[in-house]
């Protein structure tokens, strides 16, 4: 079995576990049950959100051996000794529990004050905070360092330790960075660098990752709505904060489904920018191809495995895309983006997917194409 299908494993498995826990305790309103008492000072409030991180992060924490330490050694992928990968794991539990928690003490101080909709609208700030502090998070988060850059160039050349890490673009949109792994100087052909060079390039000319950043805002913001709305909702108690975060978190787990169907046509649109724009086919094959054997995935996938669980077409559907009449248009990763950006709302899939769970070093900036 490939190391793209081990993985699946840990990510379904934590995932279905999750939203299984979320679901039950969404249903049954547990919030009100656990804490019907609280309402004094802030920091009762806070602790409250740190038990509940507490509680999800040691659920997740048997999937995030099994997909961050159990399967990369079974498939030659790091050599990361245990202590260090739960060193390395601690670090971003810590910066991710810190973000949280602080975001869900914001939304329900502006739910006490002024209610849904200014919750809304800070919730909207959490996101483009989270957008604007992308690469600094990623640093902390996976702990990350940058090289020095080449002189004349624009892109942020980060030192990771997992091959599976592509960096991207992070940044608000018409700001963004263009953070590329050092690794690549090496593991990457010349060809495949110029290409890859320019599909970043065109992933902010043709707006496609401005879409795809817009669209994961919205998605979770009309997600929040909808939930606080609900007449078990809320967002002016912990409990009723606390039942609007966890119908987030279905709502994230529905985004899982419907996004990548926009998020796959990105990719392709990145593509052709760059055979437009002076890569040649030789050129834009090599980097599609050695960056996919760097993450171990499947050259080929069936039809409906695609659609249900990939984010980035495989590297069969982008080549047969560039013979294509058609022009695809997308919204380039909106569906790990939008988990990402959860984090302003305590979504508890953020980092359960077979892409990262595991993975402190892709959580922030998740891996792409």
């Amino acid at each position: 079995m490939t190391y793209a299908r081990a993985r699946l494993g840990p990510g379904l498995t934590g995932t279905a576990l999750l939203l299984f826990l979320t679901l039950a305790a969404y249903v049954y309103q547990m919030p009100s049950t656990f804490f019907p008492y609280f309402g004094g000072p802030w920091y009762s409030d806070w602790a409250g959100f740190v038990v509940c991180f507490l509680a999800y992060a040691g659920l997740s924490l048997p999937f995030d051996i099994w997909g961050g330490f159990t399967l990369p050694h079974s498939h030659q992928r790091h050599s990361l000794l245990f202590p260090e990968f739960l060193l390395k794991w601690s670090r971003g539990l810590l910066v991710q529990g810190l973000v949280m928690t602080f975001c869900a003490l914001l939304l329900l101080q502006a739910g006490k004050l002024a209610g849904i909709w200014a919750a809304t609208g800070t919730l909207l700030a959490l996101q483009l905070a989270l957008l604007a502090f992308q690469w600094p998070l990623a640093r902390w988060t996976g702990g990350l360092a940058a090289a020095p850059a080449h002189p004349g160039s624009d892109a942020i050349t980060a030192i990771a330790g997992d091959v599976g890490f592509t960096g991207g673009l992070a940044g608000l949109p018409g700001l963004e960075h263009n953070v590329q792994p050092l690794s690549w100087n090496t593991t990457l052909s010349p060809p495949a660098l110029l290409a890859e060079h320019l599909r970043r390039q065109g992933l902010a000319k043709t707006g496609a990752r401005t879409r795809g950043v817009l669209l994961a805002l919205g998605w979770n913001l009309l997600g929040f709505v909808l939930s606080a709305s609900l007449p078990w909702g809320g967002v002016d108690t912990i409990y009723s904060l606390l039942e609007t975060l966890l119908g987030c978190t279905l709502w994230s787990f529905l985004g899982l489904l419907v996004l990548p169907s926009f998020s796959r046509p990105g990719t392709l649109e990145a593509d052709r920018y760059a055979a437009a724009n002076g890569a040649a086919r030789p050129q834009l094959e090599a980097a599609i191809c050695e960056i996919d054997q760097l993450q171990d995935e499947d050259l080929s996938r069936p039809g409906w495995f695609e659609i249900l669980f990939c984010t980035v077409p495989s590297v069969e559907n982008r080549l047969n895309a560039l013979d294509s009449k058609h022009q695809p248009y997308g919204a380039w990763l909106a569906a790990r983006m939008a988990l990402y950006l959860s984090w302003a709302n305590f979504g508890l899939l953020s980092r359960a997917v077979h892409s990262n769970v595991g993975h402190p070093e892709l959580w922030v900036l998740p891996p792409g194409d």
